[in-house]
């Protein structure tokens, strides 16, 4: 659940989602004026003038100069956007996890699993993100909120109460899709999180699978040319802090395309694709990794992705088909794919959340754009786009857990990437 905290009146789930695209919502809703107003205000602008400024952590620099024009476009006044941190009694917004504040705003991260916070204290107001598109939803809700409310934006004056606090925060945000359902594009920033590093003959990465604090990792080794044959081992480690915590059984996984997490079952599946495409290995994963054990369907499968929600299976295969299947592994639908990547793309796995499937490709000879793609389908077979991730390495499979999404590379092991989305500041205010 997504909860709002302090001086500001919960929501309901709707008019949470009208804050992360940044519309307009009733700030009579939203914000308790007797108290506060008693409490006093922090004047950021004032008849067309301010003596704040705004200080920036890298990476949201074009997103702090669009919030800047909005404040301008509003009151009139332009606020400095500075990249050194100020004395402790100047005027300052504090944009994102600046380490010249790290003991500031170490306690409001800390009260974060995945959002944003903003926050006024003394002299500065603080807008602090878990990362810089939670960070940039922030600025966009006290642009939509409050400087559009002529209670607190009017005639060059720009004020917010100087005890204003509130939080937007939730342990299964789903952002990626929120955010895509909702119109808005961009692409995605990578942010390395560990290697899974070869071990003897163990060295190609295929699938990974997540049960929200272990992922685990298929490393294949030698694979006969005919018959598709070849060793697998599934690798484990913890998410946070990233770190080794054991090895499966090898089995005869044959190209072991990809693999997913069956919540329902407490197991993971590797695709076994070329060389057995009907067949999965199933291991269960709790209280620690059991035997490998075949389970064949009479589909041919090249990637898999479980969704709990739904219990049910979202299946790919060579970058043309898309399928549901329920959790027997019994046909619901195929819907076959029209997005036409495969002819400039090498299709990867799969993976989910509870709105969308997203197929990982990875650049090739043929690739207009020396990027990695997911291309992005919802549950009903519509193709809704794609989603860049500015890296060349190839990638190999994809999953959303704890609250986000990663991306897994084969570069000479396996490398697991956290991707977020590279979300451009959108402007509030009309001119």
């Amino acid at each position: 659940m997504i909860k709002l905290t302090n001086t500001m009146k919960p929501f309901h789930h709707l008019a949470v989602l009208f804050l992360l695209t940044g519309l307009t919502a009733s700030c009579h809703e939203t914000t308790e004026n007797k108290e506060t107003i008693e409490d006093g205000f922090l004047t950021i602008t004032s008849n067309g003038k301010s003596t704040f400024s705004v200080f920036v952590q890298p990476g949201l620099n074009n997103n702090a100069t669009a919030f800047i024009e909005d404040i301008r476009k509003a009151t009139g006044a332009t606020l400095a956007l500075s990249t050194t941190p100020g004395q402790d009694d100047s005027k300052e917004i504090i944009l994102g996890d600046c380490r010249q504040y790290a003991e500031a705003i170490k306690p409001i991260k800390e009260k974060l699993h995945h959002g944003y916070s903003v926050k006024a204290s003394g002299n500065k107001i603080f807008i602090i993100g878990t990362d810089n598109a939670w960070t940039t939803l922030g600025m966009e809700f006290l642009c939509v909120n409050i400087m559009t409310k002529p209670e607190y934006c009017s005639e060059g004056t720009f004020k917010i109460p100087d005890t204003f606090s509130h939080t937007q925060d939730s342990e299964d945000p789903q952002l990626i899709a929120s955010l895509l359902s909702r119109g808005r594009t961009f692409d995605l920033v990578p942010v390395e999180v560990g290697i899974c590093p070869r071990e003897g003959d163990f060295k190609v990465a295929q699938g990974a699978a997540s049960d929200g604090e272990f992922v685990y990792f298929t490393m294949k080794g030698n694979e006969d040319s005919s018959t598709h044959d070849s060793d697998v081992r599934i690798y484990k480690y913890s998410l946070s802090p990233f770190e080794f915590k054991g090895v499966s059984e090898t089995f005869n996984g044959h190209h072991a395309n990809d693999m997913t997490y069956d919540t329902k079952n407490g197991r993971i599946l590797v695709v076994h694709g070329s060389g057995a495409s009907q067949n999965l290995t199933a291991i269960t994963t709790k209280p620690a990794m059991g035997k490998p054990s075949v389970i064949t369907t009479t589909l041919g499968i090249g990637g898999l992705s479980y969704n709990a929600k739904r219990d049910i299976y979202g299946i790919t295969q060579g970058g043309s088909k898309y399928q549901t299947a329920d959790a027997s592994f019994k046909l619901i639908k195929n819907y076959g794919r029209n997005d036409n990547m495969k002819s400039t793309y090498t299709a990867q796995g799969m993976g989910s959340d509870d709105s969308y499937v997203y197929f990982p490709m990875s650049p090739n000879s043929n690739s207009p754009e020396k990027v990695n793609l997911l291309v992005v389908y919802d549950w009903d077979g519509r193709y809704v786009g794609n989603l860049k991730i500015p890296l060349t390495i190839e990638s190999e499979s994809m999953f959303y857990a704890a609250g986000e999404y990663y991306v897994v590379f084969y570069d000479k092991a396996a490398a697991l990437y956290r991707v977020y989305p590279g979300l451009s500041y959108r402007s509030q205010v009309k001119s």
